[in-house]
């Protein structure tokens, strides 16, 4: 049973938010339990008189948090809870040299427009035929690998970026002062996770090694005119050539 609620239409807080708070509060409440399937997208729509954009937008923002698991074909249910840390701020080695003047270069490996996998697609909500930018670059500081990066980004937001753009820049300031794209939000989970082949040889980690690197994902919520859209990265960072540091204001 989900708490009732009523969208206030004359708040400043997105929609999608009110719903996404409603059903934790539910969760919390131990009004809905773990295994407990939740209302299909059309019935909150209808319950709750939002679109189906906003509703996938709090389910998504859910799935994120821990809270629920989408099954295709058979629904959504209520997970068991899981505690999770926020990380407001993440700096790497990378912040620190180029705070001491120390040079990073930029390598781009891949830069092309492509369908996605089921996951993707899933990920950034897109339908099955629809188009991405992937980017895959590595970081280098004295030398040495220090991380690779992932994007997947919605082409109809961003087109081909050039090259040169992706060398000299941070994603976030292509996204946000060149390519001039709001973003309202940002969600990031580390854990340790073992790379696939290729990436442990780009990091030049030993073969003997366990090739235990810091995963780290990022879902970025841009806003559009047709709702908020989403864009992702993964990054793998070898571990013995960098280091994190976390902050959170109290």
């Amino acid at each position: 049973m989900i708490a009732e609620l009523k969208i206030n239409k004359n708040l400043k807080v997105p929609y999608y938010y009110q719903l996404y708070e409603n059903i934790v509060e539910s969760i919390e409440k131990n009004m809905l339990s773990e295994g407990d399937r939740l209302f299909g997208e059309i019935q909150l729509c209808e319950k709750y008189g939002v679109s189906r954009i906003t509703v996938r937008q709090a389910l998504k923002e859910l799935e994120i948090n821990g809270y629920i698991a989408r099954e295709r074909g058979k629904g959504t249910f209520i997970r068991k809870k899981i505690e999770t840390h926020s990380l407001q701020k993440v700096s790497s080695i990378v912040d620190e040299l180029r705070n001491e003047g120390i040079k990073t270069l930029n390598k781009i490996l891949e830069n092309k427009v492509m369908i996605p996998d089921e996951k993707i697609l899933k990920i950034l909500e897109l339908e099955n035929d629809a188009k991405i930018l992937f980017v895959k670059r590595i970081i280098f500081a004295y030398g040495a690998p220090l991380y690779v990066t992932k994007a997947y980004l919605p082409y109809d937001l961003t087109g081909k970026i050039k090259k040169s753009l992706l060398t000299g820049n941070s994603f976030t300031n292509i996204i946000t002062k060149i390519l001039k794209i709001k973003l309202t939000h940002s969600k990031r989970v580390l854990e340790p996770a073992i790379p696939d082949d290729e990436t442990a040889t780009l990091l030049n980690l030993d073969g003997s090694s366990k090739k235990i690197v810091h995963y780290l994902q990022t879902f970025w919520t841009v806003e559009h005119s047709n709702g908020p859209r989403t864009m992702y990265f993964e990054e793998f960072f070898n571990p013995a050539n960098g280091k994190f540091v976390f902050e959170k204001d109290y």
